[in-house]
């Protein structure tokens, strides 16, 4: 694939992937957007309202905090079983003759850990969304989407500055990032 035609599909992907998100570029207040520069998806001006909008207290992260704490260990090794188990495949897959049987075996076992993963996963969405409502709900999934979509076009750190922020806000602000890693 030549260069030119690599970077038009890169460029389409990108496309496609910020249509596909929909996200609005409207401040959480409904007012005119802060716009997009280089700066990621909203830049870290929208992102720090949107941070804002959620009016989120100690409580608040406090909660968060223990719902993505509860059922951790078990999360993290139906994780780690998962990679085993795409290792074994991928190492059986390397015999010019594969045993048909194993991978079916292997990847059974994975669907195993993977439905429990998806499970915790869902369990953590709904509680979230029970203790914080729907709005507020709304604007977590978005700063999720765009944690992601700024990480994926290496401005995270830029879209997610706590720049303008009060020493509070900056504690609060770190905790709600690093709980964003982890729903990420």
């Amino acid at each position: 694939m030549s260069w030119k035609a690599a970077s038009a599909l890169a460029f389409s992907i990108v496309l496609i992937s910020a249509a596909l998100v929909n996200v609005s570029f409207a401040s959480p207040q409904g007012g005119p957007g802060m716009g997009m520069g280089n700066q990621g998806v909203m830049g870290p001006g929208a992102v720090r309202e949107w941070f804002r909008s959620l009016s989120l207290s100690d409580d608040d992260l406090d909660r968060l905090e223990k719902i993505l704490g509860s059922r951790e260990l078990e999360l993290s090794k139906a994780q780690n079983e998962i990679r085993i188990y795409q290792t074994q495949v991928s190492n059986m897959l390397l015999d010019p003759n594969p045993d048909m049987k194993a991978i079916e075996d292997a990847i059974s076992k994975s669907l195993v850990y993977e439905k429990t993963v998806r499970v915790i996963q869902i369990e953590r969405q709904v509680a979230i969304r029970r203790i914080f409502g729907e709005d507020r709900w709304q604007a977590i999934l978005f700063l999720v989407r765009e944690a992601r979509m700024s990480e994926r076009m290496g401005q995270f750190a830029n879209s997610f500055s706590a720049k303008g922020l009060t020493p509070q806000e900056v504690n609060m602000y770190s905790r709600l990032l690093t709980i964003l890693r982890q729903i990420m």
